[in-house]
Formats: C-alpha cells, sequence, structure tokens
C-alpha cells in the first residue's frame, strides 16, 4: 500500500526494443516502447515513488533479476 507509483525502461537481454512499464499501487502494466539508437548503450532505469519503502529489499529483488 506505501508504493504508490513506479515507472521505468528497461533493457532485457536479446531485445533491440526497450520495455516501458509503469504502474500505481498493484496494477501495473508494460509494452514494447522504441528500438535501441545505433551508438546507445542499453540500460535499464526505474522510479519508485513511495512512503516509508524497504529500500534494501528492493534492491535484494533487483539484483535477482540480473542472476
Amino acid at each position: 500500500p506505501d508504493l504508490l507509483r513506479y515507472k521505468g525502461v528497461l533493457y532485457m537481454k536479446g531485445s533491440d526494443r526497450q520495455t516501458v512499464f509503469q504502474g500505481v499501487h498493484q496494477m501495473m502494466g508494460a509494452d514494447f516502447g522504441r528500438r535501441w539508437q545505433a551508438g546507445e548503450r542499453p540500460s535499464s532505469k526505474m522510479v519508485f515513488i513511495g512512503r516509508k519503502l524497504p529500500k534494501e529489499m528492493i534492491v535484494q529483488g533487483l539484483q535477482q533479476c540480473l542472476a
């Protein structure tokens, strides 16, 4: 309930397009975004907006996605 809003652009290995996601509380959606530009280094960027969010738990969960 304290996670109010979240959004971001994700790099998915093997995809030539960005994955764009956004959500409010427990409702989330995702779709393909634009293609990565020539010379552009694909990367991921996420923003979480909320109250008293458990930073360590979020970071740990994201790190598990990299494994």
